[in-house]
């Protein structure tokens, strides 16, 4: 039997491997899709290693939505071995000393591995604290480099959520674009639920831009979309990873690119071909990023527990060494290791077409 210390030491028939999601967040279903999965997959391998015990996947109260409430509780739970979550930047930074126990100095922390937290204050934030997917640095660059080498562009527009991604992307693309001999025409932010997008979108029909890059919401895009064609503007668009749902309208916005750390249809190892197969099977729909990192976090936490037992510290001891004293994993989203501020390493990012 495993045994482990979290609020309460001793035998668990359960092992969690717990969500951080505010349950009133819309859009979000495929992380918990993506985590149940991986539960699923790590109760098959596990065999008779756990004894009687099995994984299970820990949701937060359906009624709290404060992110530091949300870790609190998680933390509290003497089920849970690791948290997949949150997704969002600003919840993780705001819930983070939860997750490392900082009041109690760390005796009970837990290890968090946010599946699509991008922002760089996310680098090296604490010792708990993990992720599985590019950082806002990285992934701006890759569309900076993509602008200039591939579609030859050197004039951009950047319309930005005003928010800690919005910012970060906008901050990092301009940087690396002015590098390689591009000029940011134009950087204007915007609100959710109070931006005149039609005034916006007659300024590009005067600027006359190769290219508008989006760091926002799918939801803000979609808005965009419609006022650029409203008002005549072919402007080409590239959206951040936020926007990879735009997949759903490539109907309506067939010449669309965003940015992508995973894509279905373009999953090549078998570890990703293996993991299209049985989400598609199990949720009849294929996953989309956040489903894959999901499911990377969730694998990566269970084998941790599989091959250290359930002491929390020992899993945080182990998720660190990966890509440094153990070798890298392969995971459904690329190879999984980590850097000494927790930073995923070697993750690909994709400039994707809707629909293709």
């Amino acid at each position: 039997m495993i045994v482990g210390c979290g609020p309460r030491s001793g035998a668990r028939n359960e092992i969690g491997i717990a969500v951080a999601l505010n349950p009133q967040r819309t859009g979000m279903q495929s992380i918990y899709n993506g985590t149940q999965l991986a539960v699923n997959e790590l109760n098959k391998q596990s065999g008779g290693r756990l004894g009687s015990a099995r994984f299970v996947m820990v949701k937060g109260p359906a009624d709290v939505t404060d992110p530091i409430a949300i870790a609190d509780t998680l933390r509290q739970d003497s089920r849970v071995v690791g948290v997949v979550g949150h997704p969002e930047s600003g919840t993780t930074l705001a819930a983070i000393d939860q997750y490392a126990d900082a009041e109690n100095g760390g005796r009970n922390g837990v290890v968090a591995i946010t599946p699509t937290g991008t922002s760089p204050a996310l680098s090296g934030a604490n010792r708990w604290l993990f992720r599985v997917c590019p950082s806002d640095v990285q992934a701006s660059r890759a569309v900076a480099r993509y602008l200039l080498d591939s579609l030859k562009v050197r004039r951009a527009s950047v319309i930005y959520r005003n928010d800690s991604y919005g910012k970060d992307w906008a901050t990092s693309f301009g940087e690396a674009y002015r590098a390689g001999g591009g000029v940011v025409v134009q950087r204007d932010p915007y609100l959710q639920g109070a931006t005149p997008w039609d005034a916006y979108a007659e300024y590009l029909r005067l600027l006359k831009p190769d290219v508008l890059l989006f760091p926002g919401s799918q939801e803000d895009a979609l808005l965009a979309l419609r006022a650029m064609r409203a008002a005549g503007v072919t402007t080409p668009f590239i959206g951040g990873d936020a926007t990879s749902g735009l997949e759903a309208n490539a109907d309506e916005f067939p010449a669309v690119r965003y940015t992508a750390f995973f894509l279905p249809h373009h999953a090549t190892s078998p570890e990703a071909k293996a993991f299209v197969a049985a989400y598609t099977a199990a949720f009849k729909e294929e996953p989309d990023q956040r489903a894959a990192l999901a499911y990377d976090a969730a694998m990566l936490i269970g084998r941790a527990a599989v091959e250290v037992g359930t002491d929390r510290a020992k899993i945080r001891d182990y998720v660190e060494s990966i890509g440094r004293q153990l070798p890298p994993v392969a995971g459904a989203a690329g190879p999984i290791a980590f850097d000494v501020n927790h930073d995923a390493v070697n993750k690909p990012i994709v400039i994707a077409r809707v629909g293709q």
